[in-house]
């Protein structure tokens, strides 16, 4: 099972991570599963993606957003000792600077994201309307090999593949509400030289996607004042 788990620094107006008790591992989602060990239960694919629910979620009592801290996690690969197994590999692990840009720049978007939702507040605090959001960046592997020759263009084929999970749990019991999964992929084919230049791209997509999630959930539980996802509100 995956292991690597590395927290991105949390914003300066959070608790502290360590203060929920709750807190929890990173989820491993299996998307043909319909009921959940945690009590929730597999909505209607013809509704809503992959997500799973409490049977009575309602969201319409939760008017601020609990923002924590993102949890990434890598995927476990073996080790590539010398240049001829790189070559041959489909997966690699991303360099440390390549992961700081990776985790800098959703945790940066991703706060943008939520703090423009005009249906909540932010929130410094738990409490009894405040709904706990919980991001996930899981199983993530990068298409770009270490050790790029920089005087070379180096073609690739796609830049990252990753797991975007949305939680929402109640921030004063930690009870789990709901779950969104998601796996995308940031296709190419660019130059590994400008995976840098192209990853804030690929983290600003899969943010606004957690957010769609956010309010899709909304939607599906009645909560009033989130208009209709498709089309333009109507008089």
């Amino acid at each position: 099972m995956f292991q690597l788990i590395k927290l991105i620094a949390s914003f300066c107006f959070l608790i502290p991570f360590s203060q929920f008790a709750f807190s929890q591992a990173v989820p491993s989602v299996d998307t043909a599963i319909e009921e959940t060990e945690d009590g929730l239960y597999r909505v209607d694919p013809f509704v809503m993606g992959a997500a799973w629910v409490k049977p009575d979620l309602d969201l319409s009592k939760y008017l601020r957003l609990y923002l924590m801290p993102v949890k990434v996690q890598y995927r476990e690969l073996p080790e590539m000792r010398n240049a001829r197994s790189r070559e041959g590999a489909d997966f690699y692990v991303p360099t440390e600077s390549l992961k700081a840009v990776f985790e800098n720049s959703f945790s940066d978007y991703l706060y943008e994201e939520v703090s423009s939702v005009s249906s909540y507040q932010l929130s410094e605090e738990a409490g009894r309307d405040v709904l706990l959001v919980q991001a996930y960046l899981t199983d993530v592997v990068t298409g770009v090999p270490p050790d790029i020759p920089q005087a070379y263009t180096t073609t690739i084929r796609w830049l990252w593949e990753v797991g975007v999970v949305l939680e929402l749990r109640d921030s004063m019991t930690g009870e789990i509400l709901a779950r969104t999964a998601d796996r995308r992929r940031a296709d190419g084919p660019i130059d590994a030289n400008l995976a840098w230049t192209f990853t804030p791209r690929a983290t600003s997509a899969w943010s606004s996607l957690l957010i769609r999630r956010l309010e899709e959930l909304g939607d599906l539980s009645g909560r009033p004042d989130f208009w209709p996802l498709v089309g333009a509100p109507q008089d």
